[in-house]
């Protein structure tokens, strides 16, 4: 008998093509049993404090919380190289530099989130609203917010929604440590012991390099599965900012990005410290 593997994701599309072949029966899964499970990002955070899944995707961000059950996995990363999510105002609002939103009330896809973490380090100190990410264009479009930041594939188009773009927190960070943004990641329980968790993270690989190797095919059933408002050309786009050479392998760079985010994080009081090099699954 097969042993069981709960593996979680979320309907990004990024997330969702990376795990396709998984549950398409793509990839040899060899004695496991993959149970896919689609969530909300902060939901999957949320679980994943409960230590709900085998294998979840989880905002970089989030994991100084889940530290002591889970490892963060080399595989699936989603990072922003010099782009990332979006800071939006409204086109008539008087804001025209992320600088000036000290203090503002800004609406953010979830108090674990990277989103959340990297703002907070880029511009300072502000009032957090933290709502589901679909709901962020709504809040600042009717002013209950003086600022959002858009995730997924909501930061691709924002202008195209009639939004002012204020700036983009890969492209802050970049200018700000010279390193990507780290966004998402997987984490796998520690329970599973390094060799489960090593054969498990070839079979994540190797589902992404199907999935690249399928790409037209594998990026329109992700659309589907996301329910993307995204054409196949912005889909396209789309994967090729987050599902790349990044997702088989956690870069040195990318590493060392996610340790100055932790860093910031307990500096701000977010989280507790946590190090990078201690706590990543070889494999």
């Amino acid at each position: 008998m097969k042993q069981k593997i709960t593996l979680a994701y979320s309907p990004d599309t990024d997330d969702a093509f990376m795990v396709y072949a998984i549950g398409a029966g793509l990839v040899d899964t060899e004695e496991f049993e993959f149970e896919l499970y689609k969530a909300d990002i902060q939901e999957l955070n949320e679980k994943a404090l409960e230590n709900h899944f085998d294998v979840s995707a989880i905002s970089i961000a989030a994991y100084p919380h889940i530290k002591q059950d889970y490892k963060i996995m080399t595989v699936g990363a989603s990072i922003g190289d010099e782009f990332g999510p979006a800071i939006i105002v409204n086109l008539d609002a008087a804001i025209s530099d992320p600088a000036a939103l000290v203090g503002k009330r800004i609406a953010v896809p979830g108090l674990m989130t990277s989103a959340y973490f990297a703002t907070r380090a880029l511009i300072g100190d502000f009032d957090p609203v933290p709502m589901h990410f679909m709901k962020i264009s709504d809040a600042v479009r009717a002013g209950e917010v003086d600022a959002g930041i858009l995730i997924h594939e909501m930061q691709i188009n924002c202008e195209d929604q009639g939004f002012k773009k204020l700036g983009d927190l890969g492209r802050l960070w970049h200018n700000k440590y010279k390193l990507p943004l780290p966004l998402g990641t997987n984490a796998i329980k520690r329970s599973l012991g390094d060799d489960k968790i090593a054969r498990i993270t070839k079979i994540m690989r190797k589902s992404i390099e199907v999935g690249l190797e399928n790409r037209e095919e594998t990026l329109s059933l992700a659309l589907d599965s996301s329910k993307a408002d995204l054409t196949l050309a912005l889909g396209d786009k789309y994967i090729s900012m987050y599902v790349n050479h990044r997702s088989l392998h956690l870069q040195d760079d990318v590493r060392t990005a996610m340790q100055i985010m932790y860093d910031n994080g307990a500096s701000a009081g977010l989280c507790e410290p946590v190090s990078v090099k201690e706590n990543v699954a070889e494999a």
